[in-house]
């Protein structure tokens, strides 16, 4: 308050008059310390001041909300001396903090802080830790969702054709043996375009074709990386009825239950 009410004195005094007598009585440059310890230093200082309106509006993340300008970012912390974490001080103005880490740069937060720790100040208000999670967490998942819808992956299960097991093996031999269908899991991939880049080569591929690989893929010859099962989704061809090969030789030898059987008899 003694500065606020004293503060046209102290900004002429402290910005220009006090560089001026240092200058003069310490190396006889009074002229040299009004210009750049006074004049040039109040205008830089006045520019990293107004960086809290515009380059924290424009550089850095939104890690708490996205519906207005404001941004987090170290180098604009750094210039306007602990201000540059905006966007939470915008998503959360009632908190005196603006970087919420301890590591983040923000001299008045460690100020005021260590003045509570002395008893110098009392009631610092904190926004529920909750509530700033739940605001990262929501941010977060807009962000995934962005790139989930920038994806792509592959052709839904739901809609791809169904085939029975023979079905299957006479799409490998028809057209001269030109399609590369491997079954794997009950679905069905066509993986012509990846054959000749296929790090196990040509051959391990062609052998697999109108079989059921799905223990081959899993650990049987080679346990495959998720990269290699996402690679895999955009070549979906179809589905198997009934899953692989095992599944529909059981389904096909599996005896009719009474009902089923009845129910036969009845279309027949």
């Amino acid at each position: 308050m003694w500065q606020h009410r004293n503060f046209p004195f102290l900004c002429l005094f402290t910005s220009y008059a006090l560089p001026f007598v240092i200058a003069k009585y310490g190396w006889n440059d009074g002229l040299g310390g009004l210009l750049y310890a006074g004049i040039i230093r109040v205008f830089l200082f006045q520019q990293a001041t107004n960086c809290v309106n515009s380059l924290a509006h424009w550089l850095g993340d939104q890690p708490y909300a996205d519906a207005n300008s404001p941004r987090d970012h170290i180098f604009t912390a750094l210039v306007t001396f602990g201000e540059g974490y905006h966007n939470f001080h915008h998503e959360f103005p009632s908190d005196y903090r603006n970087g919420i880490r301890w590591f983040d740069y923000d001299p008045t937060k460690w100020f005021i802080s260590l003045w509570g720790w002395m008893g110098f100040a009392s009631h610092l208000q904190e926004f529920e830790s909750n509530e700033i999670n739940k605001a990262i967490f929501q941010q977060k998942w807009k962000q995934v969702e962005k790139l989930k819808r920038q994806i792509n992956w592959g052709t839904p299960l739901d809609v791809l054709p169904v085939y029975s097991w023979s079905e299957y093996q006479a799409l490998c031999v028809s057209h001269g043996g030109s399609k590369h269908l491997v079954c794997i899991a009950g679905v069905i991939y066509d993986v012509k375009p990846f054959i000749d880049n296929h790090p196990g080569g040509r051959t391990l591929i062609q052998a697999h074709v109108g079989k059921d690989a799905t223990a081959s893929f899993h650990g049987g010859v080679y346990r495959h990386s998720k990269a290699a099962s996402n690679l895999l989704d955009n070549m979906r061809f179809g589905v198997v009825r009934g899953g692989g090969q095992v599944e529909a030789h059981e389904q096909n030898a599996r005896p009719l239950s009474s009902e089923m059987a009845d129910g036969v008899a009845g279309a027949s």
